[in-house]
């Protein structure tokens, strides 16, 4: 099974554990770590996701999330077909520019799952990616995997 993480899931174990769901999406992070070190997902990396973590302001998190993508077993550049697509779902569905890049490369991997914690995109995505909350995640991984 094929996973792009985006990265505020990435970065859910360090929001306050008090609020919301934080604390068992932080949990579901861990489990989706555990499940590529077991080779049971494969996780995607992109350049988007790099930059993206390149932007953060505090260390400890840049090199957290570092060490999730030293795991992934696909890299995916941004080309000229993700940046159309990105336009196109900027356009179509009115999320910010980085959103649609980060749907874009996981179309071009053709992922199984999209994991995000954003639940605008996770409303308005109606591509061809599966895109699921983390708490959503485990019971489609669960169902696949009987």
């Amino acid at each position: 099974m094929l996973v792009y993480l985006d990265n505020r899931f990435l970065n859910r174990p360090f929001d306050d554990p008090d609020v919301g769901t934080n604390k068992l999406e932080g949990e579901v992070l861990s489990l989706v770590i555990k499940l590529a070190s077991q080779s049971k997902v494969k996780i995607v990396n992109s350049s988007v996701i790099e930059y993206e973590n390149s932007l953060n302001p505090i260390p400890e998190r840049k090199v957290f999330v570092e060490t999730i993508l030293k795991q992934a077993k696909v890299y995916q550049n941004v080309d000229d077909n993700i940046r159309n697509q990105a336009e196109h779902l900027v356009k179509s569905i009115n999320i910010s520019p980085i959103d649609a890049l980060h749907l874009a490369c996981a179309e071009a991997v053709n992922v199984d799952v999209f994991i995000s914690c954003d639940y605008g995109i996770i409303k308005k995505y109606k591509g061809k990616v599966r895109v699921t909350t983390p708490l959503e995640f485990v019971n489609y991984y669960n169902h696949a995997n009987k």
